[in-house]
C-alpha cells in the first residue's frame, strides 16, 4: 500500500499544474467517485485502496476495499469489487478475526446522458458470490441488488443563485436481496451532494485559487437502510459521511467522516473515517480504453464537449 501511494504522490507532482478533469464529465460536469453511493457513470478506474477505519461499542473493524470497473462499451460497464476485513472486539475474551469479504460484480448502464442539463440515470445490477471468509461476516449465500443511480449538475440555476451552480448530486436506491430466506431484505438509498472548486473557476467565475485547492470537491454523503423483512423489519439506519476529495484527470484522493444520525445506526456504528485511492487508467494507460463492443473508445471527454 505505502508502494501505492507513493507512486501516486509521483504522478499528482507531475501533473500538479492545472491538469484539467476528464473522470464522468456530462457537459461541463465532472463527476467524483462518491465514498459510499455508487458513482452512476460508467467508467474505466482502479480503486487501489478503499481504507474504512469503523469503530462501535462491539470493537473495531479495518476495511481495505479495492475494485477494478471497466467499460465493455460507451454506457456498459462490469465491476470486480471485494475488501480484506479485520476485526478486534471489544471484549478481550473475543477472538480477533480477519480475512476477504465476498466478491462483488456489477453491471451499470447509463440508459440516459444529458449533457445541456448535466444530467445521467443509470440502471445496475451488483451480485455477490459467497467466497468470503464466515468469520468476519461474510455471508455465506449469494445475494444480488438492482439499483436506479442517478446524477444531476445545478447549471440551471439563475445568474442570482449562481455561486451555487457548482452543486450537484449523485444517488442510487435499491434492493439488497439474499438467496437465503432468512436474511433481511433492505432497501438502500445514498444521497451524495458535491460542489465542485473546478467548476466554480472553469464555469462560474476563476478566482485563480492555487493547486490544489483548485482541484477540491466537497462531497457530503446520506445513507439509508430500511429493512423491508426478517429480524430487521421496519427498522431504518441513517447515516452521514462528509468529506473532500481531489480529482484531476488521471486521479482521486479522498478523505471523509462517518457518523451516525439515528439511534439504530448508533448502535452500529459510533465513528468511522474512509479513504479513496482512485487511479482513472484509461487516461494513465491509453490501451484500457479498448472496449469490446465499439473498439477502441476516444479520450474521455473533456467538461463542456459534448458525449453520446
Amino acid at each position: 500500500m505505502r508502494k501505492h501511494l507513493g507512486a501516486v504522490g509521483f504522478l499528482l507532482s507531475g501533473i500538479a499544474a492545472g491538469s484539467a478533469h476528464a473522470h464522468g464529465v456530462v457537459g461541463e460536469r465532472a463527476f467524483i467517485e462518491p465514498f459510499i453511493a455508487e458513482d452512476v457513470n460508467p467508467k474505466n478506474e482502479f480503486v487501489i485502496g478503499r481504507p474504512e477505519w469503523d469503530h462501535s461499542r462491539d470493537g473495531r473493524t479495518l476495511s481495505l476495499g479495492f475494485g477494478l470497473e471497466k467499460k465493455i462499451s460507451d454506457r456498459f460497464s462490469l465491476t470486480l469489487d471485494s475488501a480484506w476485513l479485520d476485526i478486534t472486539p471489544r471484549p478481550a475474551a473475543e477472538p480477533h478475526a480477519s480475512g476477504f469479504d465476498n466478491l462483488g460484480i456489477t453491471l451499470k448502464y447509463a440508459f440516459f446522458i444529458d449533457p445541456v442539463h448535466e444530467a445521467i440515470a443509470s440502471v445496475a445490477l451488483e451480485s455477490s458470490a459467497p467466497t468470503g471468509t464466515e468469520k468476519v461476516g461474510a455471508e455465506q449465500n449469494a445475494a444480488f441488488k438492482p439499483f436506479l443511480l442517478y446524477g444531476k449538475g445545478a447549471n440551471e440555476l439563475p445568474d442570482a443563485l449562481r455561486y451555487l451552480r457548482p452543486l450537484a448530486v449523485q444517488g442510487d436506491a435499491g434492493f439488497e436481496i439474499s438467496t437465503d430466506p432468512a436474511r433481511t431484505t433492505t432497501l438502500a438509498h445514498n444521497v451524495a451532494v458535491e460542489y465542485s472548486i473546478p467548476y466554480l473557476q472553469q464555469a462560474v467565475r476563476d478566482f485563480a485559487l492555487p493547486w490544489p485547492v483548485s482541484n477540491f470537491i466537497a462531497d457530503t454523503e446520506f445513507n439509508f437502510e430500511h429493512g423491508v423483512n426478517g429480524e430487521e423489519h421496519g427498522r431504518s439506519k441513517v447515516f452521514t459521511t462528509p468529506g473532500f476529495v481531489y480529482m484531476d484527470r488521471f486521479v482521486e484522493l479522498g478523505v471523509a467522516g462517518r457518523f451516525p444520525l439515528n439511534q439504530a445506526a448508533h448502535d452500529e456504528l459510533d465513528w468511522g473515517v474512509v479513504f479513496i485511492v482512485d487511479l482513472f487508467i484509461d487516461d494513465i494507460l491509453p490501451w484500457t480504453r479498448w472496449q469490446p463492443i465499439g473498439g477502441m473508445a476516444p479520450p474521455t471527454p473533456m467538461p463542456g464537449t459534448s458525449e453520446s
